[in-house]
Parts: structure tokens; sequence; C-alpha cells
């Protein structure tokens, strides 16, 4: 479990990158997260002046001799020794929420920033905390980013009553792809899309494969403009995200930039000839706009100029931006981390209650042939949503775990394959379900060949196979 999470830790690290949460629970509170922070950087690495293994044994003495496990924080230290905690995950038997981890560690007043070259720089810091016989040890959970080798995730199942959720499928309806079995560069992925005569555009952390036929081209250093990482020359910039214009460009996400592919020549877009500055998520409407929410606002580039919407122009609820749609009546949904609206015109809708998006945060967004609207939706713990549809007399239907043999509410993508009839879901932390009309399936890797519990995005091709970008490597699911 242990080796588990520590592979995790690096896998989900964009190394020189805007703060990222590392773990399932998060925390939006961190102010900190505003600037960039390299991951255990520094010849001299951000620490406290305390031995920290004997500050928390004095400051965590009420827990119960019974409580075992172990408990990883994501502290975030900038350049003036500021820090706070951006993200924690619990491996232990009993809740450790009267510990006050959080509270403990952001009261704390003598951290120091990591020195890289002579100068303070901000940086991720990650506290392993462990508990066993009513004693705890505390130390940091160091990383060399200069000697990284390609690593996968699979990632535990946590889910209750996993024998409960079946697969059906036949194990040959499974494929899967990696660095040990084809030209995949890199097995952790997180952006798939797929063009219309069925081509696959495969975005890795360390290049970009187009499968074609059954046949594989890679993309990497060498033909593309795509930037390298500052801490391994060698190693290309993580594909965050991907999408295909209504011109058939293909676009991806990495870093602090944009790269177009019309086929022949590829364009970038960075922080010099455009407002980008992060961004992990892009999508292209239907009418030739490019969409790219950050954490500054939405940024939208319409094939000649660039716009940023934000709080101090619009009626956005928040700059951070988090999902974004333009459905066939020319309504824009926008979700933030504080609420969302829909533009309609000169009209800006707020969602009241009885529409789940007074709750929940939609982050992406499909309308089917009938006009019907598809929505993934994210909510701070306790999650309850998970999927929505908008139907075209304007009431709203939740799909969850109370209404529906899907195992968990956390939706990170979703297909919808209208000429078979096919919901499929990818559930974070526990893979892919499939809803065929009447009966729901789950694929895990514990139960099937799906290779990883972080199925990042998912597509479906001209012949209604589906493809998954995961944390360990690229799977094709086919269906007769």
């Amino acid at each position: 479990m242990t080796k588990q999470i520590f592979t995790i830790i690096i896998l989900l690290t964009f190394f020189n990158s805007k703060a990222q949460n590392l773990f399932s629970e998060q925390f939006d509170d961190c102010h900190q997260a505003r600037f960039s922070f390299c991951l255990d950087c520094g010849e001299t690495k951000a620490q406290s002046e305390s031995d920290i293994n004997e500050y928390f044994k004095k400051h965590l003495t009420d827990f119960s001799p019974k409580l075992r496990g172990k408990v990883f924080v994501q502290v975030i230290v900038d350049s003036i020794g500021n820090q706070c905690v951006k993200s924690l995950q619990s491996k232990t038997n009993k809740s450790i929420k009267k510990l006050e981890l959080k509270d403990k560690i952001n009261s704390m007043s003598n951290w120091k920033p990591a020195i890289c070259k002579g100068k303070e720089r901000s940086a991720t810091v990650v506290l392993e905390f462990l508990f066993n016989n009513g004693q705890v040890e505390t130390k940091y959970k160091r990383f060399d980013t200069k000697n990284q080798s390609n690593m996968k995730s699979v990632g535990p199942v946590e889910i209750d009553r996993k024998r409960k959720y079946k697969n059906k499928l036949d194990s040959n309806s499974f494929e899967v792809f990696t660095t040990q079995n084809s030209i995949v560069p890199w097995d952790m992925s997180r952006a798939i899309i797929s063009e219309q005569n069925g081509v696959i555009w495969y975005g890795t952390d360390n290049g970009i494969v187009k499968v074609e036929n059954g046949n594989m081209t890679l993309f990497g250093s060498k033909n593309t403009p795509i930037k390298a990482t500052p801490y391994n020359k060698n190693k290309l910039q993580s594909i965050m995200h991907s999408a295909i214009d209504s011109e058939g460009n293909k676009w991806f996400v990495g870093g602090k930039s944009a790269y177009k592919y019309n086929d022949e020549n590829w364009q970038v877009f960075d922080t010099i000839n455009s407002p980008l500055r992060w961004t992990t998520k892009i999508y292209a409407d239907k009418i030739g706009n490019v969409w790219f929410p950050s954490s500054k606002g939405l940024i939208k580039y319409d094939g000649k100029n660039w716009s940023v919407m934000d709080t101090t122009n619009s009626k956005l609820p928040s700059n951070r931006v988090m999902g974004v749609f333009l459905d066939s009546k020319s309504r824009l949904w926008i979700g933030t981390n504080k609420g969302n609206i829909r533009i309609d015109g000169e009209k800006v809708i707020e969602f009241k209650d009885g529409s789940p998006l007074s709750t929940s945060t939609l982050t992406k967004g499909f309308e089917d042939s009938t006009g019907t609207i598809w929505f993934s939706l994210y909510e701070k713990f306790p999650q309850t949503k998970g999927f929505a549809k908008f139907k075209t007399d304007g009431t709203w239907e939740i799909i969850n775990t109370d209404n529906s043999d899907m195992p968990r509410n956390d939706v990170l993508d979703f297909a919808i394959d209208e000429k078979n009839n096919r919901i499929w879901l990818s559930l974070n932390r526990v893979g892919i379900s499939m809803f065929d009309g009447e009966n729901w399936q789950t694929f895990t890797p514990e139960n099937s060949k799906v290779p990883s519990t972080y199925v990042q995005r998912m597509t479906l091709d001209n012949k209604g196979n589906l493809w998954c970008a995961t944390f360990a490597g690229l799977l094709k699911i086919k269906i007769e």
C-alpha cells in the first residue's frame, strides 16, 4: 500500500507547475497555490526549522492507541516561508478528523523555503505520518525528480461491496498498450481524442501517439514543438488535455502552452503570444472557438483573437473555471469552484435550489441528438451528484449511487454512445462503469484488464470502441 501511495504522489505531480492537489482530500483555502511551485526542489529543501518528528509527538497526543496506518499531507511552502496544507490522504483504520492535522501544520511558524541556485523558491513538500501502537512517527517524503523513470499507477479500488459490481465482458474485449508492448512512450497519460474517421490521438506525460488503422505513430521531441520539462531535458511536458476544433485541428495543452496541429504544421501559443498562463483543460465548440478554463478566468480563442472572461468583466462567480460547454442554442454553460452560470445572449442565469448546479460544479457537457445535455459534476466531499442530464423540457435528472448501480459519484470523464445506447463513466479510484439502458457493469483492475483506477479521459471511435487515457497505459474496450 505504501508503495502504491508513493508512486501516485510522483505520478500526479506536474513538476514545475502551478500547485496541484496530490491527494483526494483537497483544501481550497491554500492561497499560496496561486503561484508556481516545484516538487521538493532545491539544493536546500523546504523544511521546518523544528525537528518535525519531535514536534508532532508533542502536538499529536490525543488519539486512540488503536489508530494504525499512514497519512500523507501535501504542504505548500512559498518563497518567503509561508506554508499551508493543500491536500492529504489517509490510509488508516480509523478517522483522523480529531487530529486536526491541517490546522496544526498551518499554525507552525518556522518553515524555510527551498533554495535553488541561491534564490528562494516556492515548493511542494510531502509529510508522512505513521501511527502504530499509540505512537506517531513523522518524516519528509523526499523525491529525486532528476532521476525518475517511467512509472505507472494502478491504485487501490476504493469501493464498498466490490462483489456487487460485475464485469460481464470477455477478457478479449480489453486491450492495453504500454511502453512494454508498443511504442507508447510513457504509461502515465491524461489526454485522448478521436477524429470522425476513427483516428485516435493519445497524449501522455512524454509525447503523443497517433493510432490509425491499428498502426501507431509517435510525436515527440523530434517532430513536435512540445517543450521539455525544466528538471529533465530528455522528457517532454505532460499533455494534460486535448480537443479537436471545428476545422479538424488537433489541440493539446501542457504546462503554460497550447499546441495546435493541422496534420502538417504545429503552432505554439504560450505566455508570449497569448493570455495563457496555466491550464489543464481545453474545449472546442462547434462554431470555431477554443476555450481554456483556468484559474485566471475563461480564456477564448476564436481563430484570430484572444479574450479573457473573468470576475471583472462578467458575472462569473469565480475566476477558477473548471468546465465550459456551448450547446446547440448558443447557450454558454460555465462551471467555477464557487458556482455555475449560463449565458444566453444578454441573460446570465444563476442556478438556484432544485438544480444540481446549485450545489455542484459542471466539469464537462455533451449534447445528444435529442437535445438532452449531459454533465459530469464535481463537489467537495461528500460527493452526492456525480452525473446529471438536463432534459429538453427544462428538468433535471441526477444519476448517482442512490438511484443506480454506479459505485461512486466521483466522475472524471464520460462518453455517450448513442448508436449502441451506452453510457460510459470514468470513476475516480474505481475504473470504468457502463450502462446499456438496462444494466450496469463496472470494470476495475481487480475484475478486468482495466489497468488503473485513474482513467483520466475517454473517447469513442467511429466503430463504438472506447479508448481511455489511464495512469497505466492506453486502454481500448471493444464490445461486439
